[in-house]
């Protein structure tokens, strides 16, 4: 009995040396005057096509496209010129995996991108499909009109600093060219 009860101390001990604290935990937060607010996975409500009317018309030589849809013409986050982000990497529990997957200690900053969103409608649209008889294209493209600047706080813990033109924004996990498809994390610039 007395080998149990060391054991299951031991074991209790370890694991809340090992815990992550409430600030600390895995995910994708917006950064406000030094408070952190965590953004949820936002993930496509319908596939769109176009174009193809145009292609059939011009032989293939147009471009048919899908684009990825997502509820509400705002994020609820939103900054003012520069949109500060911060990365928690760590280790999700088996039930946040499916969730929390893109920040297993396994994945790199490196696989993140800023997207831009085109509004229309009411809706967020994000072109994840491109096709003509001159080449395609899967996957959200990154954005050209942003300047991305990442710095790591301490191990598994990074910062990003986006500046952009006023517009509705994300940050994708883009590992395998996957960008947009298994969801994103919005943001505003106003």
């Amino acid at each position: 009995m007395k080998k149990f009860i060391t054991l299951f101390f031991m074991s209790t001990l370890c694991i809340n040396l090992n815990a992550q604290t409430p600030t600390d935990s895995i995910g994708l937060y917006a950064i406000h005057d030094g408070k952190a607010t965590r953004i949820e996975k936002l993930t496509h409500s319908a596939i769109k096509g176009s174009g193809g009317l145009a292609s059939m018309a011009t032989f293939g030589m147009a471009k048919m496209k899908s684009k990825l849809e997502f509820k509400g013409a705002t994020s609820n986050h939103q900054f003012d010129g520069t949109a500060t982000l911060r990365i928690y990497f760590g280790k999700p529990s088996p039930q946040q995996i499916t969730e929390l997957y893109m920040f297993t200690p396994t994945n790199s900053i490196k696989n993140f991108e800023v997207a831009r969103f085109q509004v229309k409608k009411g809706k967020r649209l994000l072109t994840g499909v491109s096709v003509s008889l001159l080449g395609s294209r899967v996957g959200v493209p990154s954005s050209d009109e942003v300047q991305v600047e990442t710095k790591e706080i301490r191990e598994g813990v990074f910062e990003i600093i986006i500046k952009g033109e006023p517009g509705e924004y994300c940050l994708m996990n883009n590992s395998n060219g996957t960008g947009g498809f298994g969801g994103v994390f919005d943001f505003t610039i106003k």
